[in-house]
């Protein structure tokens, strides 16, 4: 096998240097090209359905942000030993434990969401139960349901 340096090329006749034997190794602009290409397509058509997926993630992490909510609420009853009465107020929870000012507990829930509660006062007591509520929560076609057990005062998804 010959091999050919750049100082030798100079002396190699024009159809020897681009044949297959003493082609330089590399690929053409059109392969590239058409890589490249392939790769917006791919990128195309994915787009939506990751688009999707991070929507679905945002809705479980706000489903989760609620059910912990619920969950440090019943906590705070059961620690505090009074009784604590929870009202929806904009999409946060408004806490009121005996004759203390109503305090605001922000869920940090998406602007487009909605969170309402059935009934509209849920009461959780010292000793951990909970008065039977539904929530529903809808984050554009999305809508779940979380129950509270009224023995256990536990939010359960549905």
């Amino acid at each position: 096998m010959e091999f050919l340096f750049m100082s030798d090329w100079s002396g190699v006749p024009y159809h020897r240097l681009f044949s297959g034997r003493f082609r330089a190794a590399g690929f053409s602009l059109l392969e590239l090209l058409s890589v490249l290409v392939l790769l917006a397509v791919v990128a195309g058509i994915s787009a939506p359905q990751m688009s999707k997926l991070l929507t679905g993630l945002d809705f479980r992490k706000q489903m989760g942000n609620i059910t912990a909510n619920l969950r440090s609420i019943r906590l705070q009853a059961i620690t505090s030993g009074r009784e604590i009465e929870v009202r929806m107020q904009e999409n946060n929870f408004l806490l009121q434990s005996g004759t203390e000012e109503p305090q605001e507990k922000n869920l940090g829930l998406h602007p487009e969401s909605e969170l309402t509660i059935t009934p509209e006062i849920i009461y959780f007591t010292p000793q951990s139960t909970a008065t039977p509520a539904t929530l529903t929560f809808t984050l554009g076609n999305r809508s779940r349901f979380i129950t509270l057990d009224a023995l256990t005062g536990l939010p359960i998804i549905q």
